[in-house]
């Protein structure tokens, strides 16, 4: 063997170095991330120079792809970094349990996608939607389930099941529900216009409101026997303990009287005109 061919092959032999912005670039891995792992522990440069620059190398490399292949796993970071530094047979284990982990996060990813599907369908034709009314139609459907279990606690099943449309077909649900929230919309856009809760297009707004929620639970409403009916009054008192989680207040404090001061209108002329009150004349 040459003396050329000696050297090319102790260069060959000896571990590559890269400096970070070429490991970086060899990986796919950013800087920033590299630097990251370097702070959490999970990937130490082999070297660093005297003014602190990172040098890594083959064996470097090894590491990275273990954890890109746990972060693949959906491993937390704290995680990867001890099955780094746990002996082969505890990972194995632990694969079973991640395929849990990771069943229920399908499930959970599955029901935020059919929420936003559902929101998306809700709110089409609605106009501008704030962001504070969106994410309350978002939380209450996140939370539809646990509502009706609240609810069926408290309250006859019969308005719990006209409350949740659950026997209207759901083409005839969407459009109610489109339905209610373009008009929750349009009384959000008339208060923040500044107009009266005796204003005719707030008052128009709120009659309309009315004589669907009535459509949806008037029936249910009408059928209650005196307990039931003794029920339902229990719950409207002051001193009745909705879940604050479960059913969040619609809108802040000016805006829940605004809308209030809507419906005492209405209600007041209904009355007046010897009609029933809360829409049901």
């Amino acid at each position: 063997m040459t003396h050329t061919d000696k050297t090319k092959r102790q260069q060959t032999e000896k571990e590559r170095q890269f400096t970070i912005g070429e490991f970086a670039k060899l990986t796919g891995v950013t800087g920033r991330t590299l630097r990251f792992y370097d702070r959490k522990g999970l990937l130490k440069p082999s070297s660093r120079n005297e003014y602190g620059h990172r040098f890594y190398t083959d064996k470097d490399l090894i590491q990275l792809q273990k954890i890109v292949t746990f972060k693949f796993m959906d491993f937390s970071l704290e995680d990867i970094l001890t099955f780094l530094n746990r002996p082969e047979p505890d990972f194995a284990k632990s694969l079973s349990l991640q395929v849990e982990l990771l069943e229920q996060k399908r499930k959970q990813l599955d029901h935020v996608l059919h929420t936003i599907e559902r929101i998306r369908c809700i709110v089409e034709g609605a106009g501008e939607v704030d962001t504070d009314l969106l994410l309350l139609l978002i939380g209450s459907l996140q939370n539809e389930q646990r509502q009706k279990e609240w609810m069926a606690e408290h309250m006859p099943s019969s308005f719990v099941q006209a409350v949740f449309m659950e026997l209207v077909e759901p083409e005839v649900k969407l459009e109610l529900e489109r339905r209610m929230t373009a008009l929750l919309v349009r009384l959000h856009e008339l208060f923040r216009q500044g107009k009266a809760p005796q204003d005719e297009e707030a008052q128009q707004a709120g009659q309309e409101l009315l004589a669907l929620l009535n459509e949806v639970v008037g029936p249910a409403l009408e059928k209650l026997n005196e307990g039931e009916l003794a029920q339902m009054k229990a719950m409207q008192e002051p001193t009745a303990s909705w879940d604050p989680i479960l059913f969040p207040q619609m809108f802040d404090a000016e805006k829940e009287r605004f809308l209030e001061q809507v419906f005492e209108q209405l209600n007041s002329c209904n009355v007046l005109k010897g009609e029933k009150p809360n829409g049901n004349g």
